[in-house]
């Protein structure tokens, strides 16, 4: 076993631990809860950004990082950056991180209101309202002309949509709405 992996397997046992103690503490730091996306409609989401080789992809509220993990998995050419407050889902995209092996994907831990986010060329979001709200102000701010950003779910209320792409669920399933604007 090489000493890298054998590093790598060390540091998995100890964030899974450290993780467990924080899990009851994520409350404490976000009022955001960590709600996954559903792996079924992640391609849907990455079809959406309509990703192009050299992009580089915020998700602001990131969780376990799907994806950025799921959209670099289909566009290794672009460039990741995932930002997550609450500790735990944060710990997990960290782990995920340090055996995906690529350069071109970077998690943050902190508030993205507090993180330059200028160098996004397409953001995903899946954040309440409110959050959406009080994110408008800087999105128009430091995007770039030409950004796109996909909301999941939520839409601003201040700003109409460009496009809304209806993914229909099962019959026990929630319909999900995917919110594109461009800036």
């Amino acid at each position: 076993m090489t000493i890298v992996l054998y590093y790598r397997l060390i540091l998995l046992l100890f964030l899974i631990i450290f993780s467990s103690f924080i899990f009851l503490l994520t409350p404490l730091f976000s009022l955001i809860p960590f709600v996954p996306v559903r792996k079924k409609i992640l391609h849907n989401i990455i079809s959406s950004l309509e990703l192009k080789e050299q992009d580089t992809l915020y998700d602001l509220g990131c969780g376990d990082g799907r994806v950025l993990f799921m959209a670099l998995k289909t566009n290794p050419n672009i460039s990741c950056v995932g930002i997550e407050i609450a500790p735990f889902p944060f710990l997990i995209a960290k782990i995920k991180q340090l055996f995906y092996f690529s350069k071109n994907i970077h998690i943050i831990y902190g508030n993205f209101f507090n993180i330059n986010i200028s160098p996004a060329s397409c953001v995903f979001l899946y954040l309440f309202p409110k959050a959406l709200d009080n994110l408008l102000p800087k999105l128009e701010k430091e995007l770039k002309s030409g950004s796109k950003v996909v909301s999941c779910d939520f839409y601003f209320s201040k700003r109409k949509p460009d496009k809304i792409i209806k993914i229909m669920a099962k019959k026990w399933q929630k319909n999900k709405n995917l919110y594109i604007y461009n800036f």
